[in-house]
C-alpha cells in the first residue's frame, strides 16, 4: 500500500513542519498540537482518496440485478457522504434504480461495507464497540474528544441495532444448522475438562425486570501443582429468552468449545430446576455441581429461620454444616435437618423447604470428590460473567431499555468479553 520509506519521508517532513510552526512550551501542549495535526492530516488523505476515487469505475453496465428479482438500471453518478474514523468525505459513484420496486442503490456502496447510513465500516466498528462498554452518552464525550467526531446517540442506537441483529442473525444461523443438521459442528479448540457455568441476573427491560440468563463455556486446565483448575478461553453468552432457547444456545457454544472430544464435562449452577433441566437435555453423562455457596446460602437461611438471624447459635450451626458439607458432602447436613424438630408453623415451612432442596440436589455436592480432582465448585466465574456482560451495561442507575434494544448491547458485549471483536468488525462491513 505503501513503502516503508515513503512513510518515513512523511515522518521527516512532519518533524521538520512541527519544528518551523510550533512552539510549544510542554509536553501537554505539544500532544495537543500532534493530535490537532494528525486528525487534519487524517482528513486530508481521505479527501485525496475521494477526490482520486474516479466514478466511472463504480459503473457495472447499463443494468444490475435488483434484490427484488427484476433489473436496475443505470441513473447516472451521484454524491453521497462518509462519515469515516478521519473525518467525511464526499464520493461520487454510479446509482441504479429498480421500476419494479422503486429502489436505488449503489453497488459501490456495498462493495465498501457502506449501508443506508452515512458511517464507514470502522466507524460503525468502532462506535458497536465502544457503545458496548459505554453508555451512549459517554461514547459521544469519547469520540468528540478523542477524534473530533460527532454521533448522535440516536445514530449511536441504530448502529447497535443493526450490529445486534447481524450479530443474533449469525447465532441463530448457527443453532439451527447444529440442531437440524444433525448436530455437527467444526470445534474451535481441543479441550481435556470442559467447564459450563450458567445462571441469571435481572435487567429492565419493556417497563418491568425480567431475567438476563447468562452462561460462561471455558476449559479448565488443572496447574502443575495439582491445584484447583484455572479458567482458559472463556466464551460469554447472554440473552433475554426461554429456558429452551437458552440452552440450545449454550449446547452450540459447548460444541464449538469442544464438547464432542472433551474427556469430561462440568456444569455449575445454583438450584434452578431450568439450569438442570437443561443440563440433563444437552450435557448428559456431566458431572452436575450444585454451586458451593449457593449451598451455604441455603444453610443460613434454615439457620436463620430456626435459631433467628444473626445469632450466636445460627452461626454455630450454619458455620459447622458449610464445613462439614465442603469437607465431608451432603450426608451430615441431611442427617442434621432430618433431625431437627421445628417449633413454629415458619420454622416448619422452611425446613420442608430446605429438605427439599438438599434432598433434591444431593447428588450434586459430592465436593470432597470434585475437589480431590482439582474441579471448580463455586459458580463465581458466571456470577462474575452476570455482573460483568449484565449489570455493568444493563443496570446503571436510571436505566431502562426496550428487549431489543438490550439484547443487541447483550449480543455486542458478549462477543467483546469472549476476544470476538474481529465478528462485530466483519459484521459492520455488511450492517
Amino acid at each position: 500500500m505503501y513503502s516503508a520509506e515513503s512513510l518515513r519521508d512523511l515522518q521527516d517532513a512532519a518533524g521538520k513542519w512541527f519544528t518551523s510552526n510550533v512552539s510549544a512550551s510542554s509536553i501537554e501542549e505539544a500532544e495537543g498540537v500532534a493530535l490537532e495535526v494528525g486528525r487534519r492530516v487524517a482528513e486530508a488523505m481521505m479527501a485525496a482518496f475521494a477526490e482520486r476515487l474516479d466514478p466511472r469505475s463504480t459503473y457495472q453496465g447499463v443494468r444490475i440485478a435488483c434484490s427484488c428479482g427484476g433489473a436496475a438500471s443505470f441513473e447516472g453518478y451521484r454524491a453521497r457522504w462518509v462519515r469515516t474514523l478521519c473525518g467525511d468525505v464526499r464520493v461520487s459513484r454510479a446509482y441504479y434504480h429498480c421500476e419494479g420496486c422503486h429502489s436505488g442503490a449503489s453497488p459501490w456502496d456495498s462493495e465498501q461495507g457502506l449501508g443506508d447510513r452515512i458511517y464507514s465500516p470502522g466507524l460503525k466498528s468502532m462506535v458497536g464497540e465502544l457503545a458496548a462498554r459505554l453508555t451512549y452518552a459517554e461514547v459521544s464525550q469519547l469520540l468528540e474528544g478523542l477524534l473530533g467526531l460527532t454521533v448522535e446517540e440516536s445514530s449511536q442506537q441504530d448502529i447497535v441495532g443493526d450490529l445486534g441483529r447481524r450479530l443474533r442473525e449469525e447465532e441463530s444461523e448457527q443453532i439451527e444448522e447444529y440442531f437440524e443438521g444433525g448436530g455437527q459442528v467444526v470445534a474451535e479448540a481441543k479441550v481435556d475438562r470442559l467447564y459450563v457455568c450458567v445462571d441469571a441476573a435481572k435487567a429492565h427491560t419493556d417497563g418491568d425486570w425480567h431475567d438476563i440468563k447468562s452462561g460462561v463455556v471455558f476449559e479448565g486446565r488443572r496447574p502443575a501443582d495439582g491445584g484447583v483448575d484455572e479458567m482458559h478461553g472463556a466464551l460469554y453468552l447472554a440473552a433475554q429468552e426461554d429456558a429452551e432457547q437458552f440452552g440450545r444456545r449454550v449446547c452450540v457454544r459447548a460444541a464449538r468449545s469442544g464438547l464432542e472430544t472433551a474427556r469430561e464435562v462440568v456444569v455449575i449452577g445454583d438450584g434452578a430446576d431450568w439450569i438442570w433441566n437443561q443440563s440433563a437435555t444437552h450435557f448428559p453423562g456431566s458431572v452436575e455441581i450444585l454451586d458451593y455457596y449457593h449451598a451455604c446460602q441455603n444453610i443460613w437461611e434454615f439457620g436463620a429461620a430456626r435459631y433467628g438471624e444473626g445469632t450466636d447459635e445460627c452461626k454455630r450451626w450454619a458455620q459447622t454444616q458449610c464445613r462439614k458439607l465442603k469437607a465431608g458432602g451432603p450426608r451430615s447436613l441431611l442427617r442434621s435437618l432430618k433431625r431437627c424438630k421445628p417449633k413454629t408453623p415458619a420454622e416448619s415451612e422452611a425446613l420442608r423447604l430446605k429438605r427439599r432442596y438438599f434432598q433434591q440436589h444431593k447428588h450434586r455436592m459430592d465436593y470432597p470428590s470434585y475437589r480431590a480432582g482439582g474441579m471448580m465448585i463455586g459458580s463465581g466465574a458466571v456470577e462474575s460473567a452476570c455482573k460483568v456482560v449484565v449489570g455493568q451495561r444493563l443496570k446503571q442507575s436510571g436505566m431502562r431499555w426496550t428487549r431489543a434494544g438490550a439484547d443487541n448491547i447483550l449480543a455486542l458485549r458478549t462477543a467483546i468479553l469472549s476476544g470476538q471483536t474481529d465478528r462485530i468488525r466483519r459484521l459492520a462491513r455488511a450492517a
